[in-house]
């Protein structure tokens, strides 16, 4: 009987052991757990951190690289710079063309134009220099020059600097637009978004961007066709444009020594202008051509120098007469003058006749004269002045010879394509298909028989 207390004791006593021990374990596996969970939240928030260092790190390089390559673009020589060099003997090399343009000033690079299957030179070559004052020294020195037995020629290359971009958003306004166009890419010179005449407030959705060499205007093109570009949701259309017409960009131009002077003041006399132009060196004439009223806002003015004609165009030159400023610019060789009347003087310049273009994308186009455009490939881009007739836009269009010109366009109509010939028609002897097909039958055979296939 006394062994049963004891019995009870000790188990009671192992009961209680047992259950502080259980007590001990959970308590030490919950510890566990936790520690676990801790650590894996610390390594969770390393991993975070050390991707977030990761795309700064990314985002910095991609900018760094971003930088450097807006300084390499910027680094290459401005737009103009590059002469086209032509007639050279088939023996001549880059090493005799640096010999040649050397001692006019410093040379960009030499890129000899040579046949891919033989490897022989073309007879011509395109020399950058680094300096656009340098190129056209070398136009004046090496045009109609003898070169081993040969006459060169020498003009400015046609490196394109200017993008057209259409489908811009018609509410956007020129700040608005220049600040995306920068954010794009380096070298924007300048910026000429078309406005609609009828709405001050509001622009025709298209623009021509002048940029500071090929290079940069090449890298902006490049990034404004990707798919991802978009200009408030609308995809832009992008495509090199013609640069204006300059002066100073054929090899007659060369020879020029006369100004091209707008925006004289009435009763302005050619002592006048003769007196104020003559700062720069020998003035030979001043001629203001007569117009309806007297003389017109325009004249010429005649150095006996090129040098002198250059000088008084830089930028840096200001005139002025009863304080109207004037516009000076070099005129026109005779050559060109048909191209541009608003610089001709003495000749005008022909109209050029409409044509109609093929049919494109399944619809037929009108002819261009129709529409007011002009139909002379001076230009690839082509589209109408004033006012935009309303529900009009411009629509891309091939052209015959293969470049893409726009023409005014409503959006989703298509022409109807031309009607196919009666069956009377087709008979060259007149009347009813039915009376031609029973002559036929009948032994008829001055016309041809109707056949359905």
């Amino acid at each position: 009987m006394s062994d049963a207390p004891d019995v009870d004791d000790r188990v009671d006593y192992e009961d209680g052991s047992s259950s502080e021990m259980e007590e001990e374990h959970v308590e030490e596996y919950e510890g566990e757990d936790n520690d676990d969970d801790n650590q894996n939240a610390e390594e969770h928030d390393v991993e975070e951190d050390n991707n977030i260092d990761i795309d700064i790190e990314t985002a910095e390089d991609e900018e760094e690289e971003e930088r450097e390559e807006y300084s390499h673009l910027l680094s290459l020589p401005p737009h103009g710079s590059e002469v086209f060099i032509g007639g050279l003997p088939r023996d001549v090399g880059e090493e005799d063309l640096r010999d040649l343009c050397e001692p006019i000033g410093d040379i960009f690079e030499v890129r000899l134009m040579k046949d891919r299957d033989s490897g022989e030179s073309k007879g011509y070559a395109f020399v950058g220099f680094k300096t656009k004052d340098v190129a056209q020294k070398a136009i004046e020195e090496l045009h109609s020059k003898q070169f081993k037995g040969k006459t060169i020629r020498c003009s400015l290359s046609e490196t394109k600097n200017r993008l057209f971009i259409g489908n811009i958003p018609k509410d956007w306004t020129e700040d608005e637009f220049r600040k995306v166009i920068e954010d794009v890419g380096p070298g924007v010179e300048s910026i000429e978004l078309i406005k609609d005449p009828t709405n001050s407030t509001r622009n025709r959705g298209f623009a021509f961007v002048l940029y500071y060499n090929n290079a940069c205007a090449d890298y902006s093109r490049q990034k404004m066709i990707d798919s991802s570009f978009k200009l408030e949701g609308n995809a832009p259309t992008v495509t090199w444009a013609d640069p204006k017409s300059s002066p100073e960009t054929s090899a007659a131009a060369a020879q020029v020594k006369a100004l091209y002077v707008k925006n004289i003041p009435e009763n302005t006399s050619t002592e006048q202008l003769k007196e104020l132009f003559q700062r720069h060196g020998e003035v030979t004439k001043v001629v203001t051509p007569p117009g309806k009223g007297g003389k017109r806002d325009f004249g010429f003015v005649h150095y006996a120098e090129r040098s002198s004609a250059l000088k008084a165009v830089k930028d840096s030159e200001r005139y002025e007469i009863n304080g109207q400023e004037l516009e000076v610019v070099l005129a026109k060789p005779q050559s060109e003058r048909k191209h541009e009347p608003s610089y001709a003087y003495g000749a005008a310049a022909p109209t050029p006749a409409p044509f109609a273009l093929p049919t494109f994308g399944g619809f037929a186009a009108p002819p261009y004269g129709a529409m007011g455009i002009a139909g002379s490939f001076a230009q690839p881009m082509i589209y109408g002045r004033g006012a935009m007739p309303t529900g009009m836009q411009m629509v891309p269009m091939l052209l015959p010879d293969g470049r893409v010109g726009y023409v005014l366009q409503q959006p989703g109509m298509q022409m109807a394509p031309p009607a196919r010939p009666r069956r009377d028609d087709r008979n060259n002897n007149g009347g009813s298909g039915r009376e031609n097909r029973h002559d036929d039958h009948d032994g008829n055979r001055g016309g041809r028989r109707y056949r359905p296939y």
